[in-house]
């Protein structure tokens, strides 16, 4: 059974005994999904070790761990890890709170990532690295309290143009402290991007600084379920509009004793975001005229999907 296996999912005393086993080097050989949770205590380290076992490995999924380093910044380690990332399309990570950066960025492995195509990246604190991901379509942040750009510096003075030639899904949600996708003076230029969910980001006033180009991109929706979205002109003013609306409707609300009434009709996206944030608000939808029961029917399946 063990050779025909496509998915496993290893905590860190199982790694630990992988590692010691005497199975051949490609017992796993058909294996394209690992899953590595549960890395706990002080001395906690990604086993990127196990990975050779592994040539088949597409995707890698780390969560719930204590890992400070996801790869190896030894440079004597760069190269033997660099051909067993190669193959791996789709890299998600979960929970990891002790996570100082994800890699270094101009090394070997930093080339080796290169043909990742989906990074999903939820509840970390750095993510600095992600401009060298170039074959990225799918980019996904979400639920990380202390990230205020996706995009940085790194302190080495260059403001180059910084090309994401096939992402299409770019998606920021719940990023209390983003306030842009890059600060810095880089250029972009995103010619596959077709869609942009920014949820619950308050503090998100632009999206770069300098030069941007999005020649498909639309809209920016404001939810999963915001088909139409917004969008006016270029990503940046509309990024701009939205954070201004947003604080509009924020300081609006929290004077407010309702929310919304029957006579709205439907529930504005925008108010879909607001709901948990007005302290003041004695009620979601005053009940004395008709129609509010339907109108607080739509409001919870809203929130319920949400």
């Amino acid at each position: 059974i063990f050779p025909n296996l496509e998915d496993l999912y290893l905590e860190s005393k199982d790694a630990s005994a992988l590692l010691k086993s005497l199975c051949p080097q490609d017992f796993y050989y058909k294996l394209k999904v690992l899953n590595l949770v549960c890395f706990h205590g002080a001395h906690a380290t990604f086993p990127i070790d196990l990975l050779p076992r592994f040539p088949k490995l597409e995707k890698l999924i780390a969560g719930c761990s204590e890992f400070k380093e996801f790869l190896p910044s030894r440079l004597d380690a760069m190269e033997k890890h660099a051909r067993v990332l190669s193959p791996i399309r789709h890299l998600e990570l979960d929970t990891l709170p002790c996570l100082e950066h994800l890699w270094k960025s101009n090394s070997q492995l930093d080339q080796a990532l290169q043909t990742l195509e989906t990074l999903v990246i939820s509840k970390i604190s750095d993510i600095h690295n992600s401009k060298s991901l170039a074959q990225l379509t799918r980019m996904s942040i979400k639920d990380c309290g202390m990230v205020t750009e996706i995009v940085a510096n790194e302190g080495d003075g260059i403001k180059d143009e910084i090309v994401f030639s096939k992402l299409e899904i770019l998606e920021l949600h719940r990023l209390p402290s983003l306030t842009s996708f890059c600060s810095e003076k880089h250029s972009f230029d995103f010619p596959s991007l077709v869609e942009v969910t920014v949820k619950q980001c308050p503090e998100m006033k632009f999206f770069s600084n300098e030069a941007l180009s999005t020649p498909k991109l639309r809209r920016v929706k404001l939810t999963e379920e915001d088909k139409k979205g917004s969008w006016v002109g270029n990503l940046n003013t509309t990024i701009q509009l939205l954070s201004t609306q947003t604080e509009a409707q924020i300081a609006e609300s929290s004077s407010s004793r309702y929310m919304l009434a029957p006579s709205m009709g439907s529930i504005p996206v925008q108010l879909l975001e607001l709901v948990k944030g007005c302290p003041e608000i004695e009620e979601i939808v005053t009940n004395d005229l008709p129609g509010a029961v339907d109108l607080l029917r739509e409001l919870m399946g809203h929130l319920n999907h949400g």
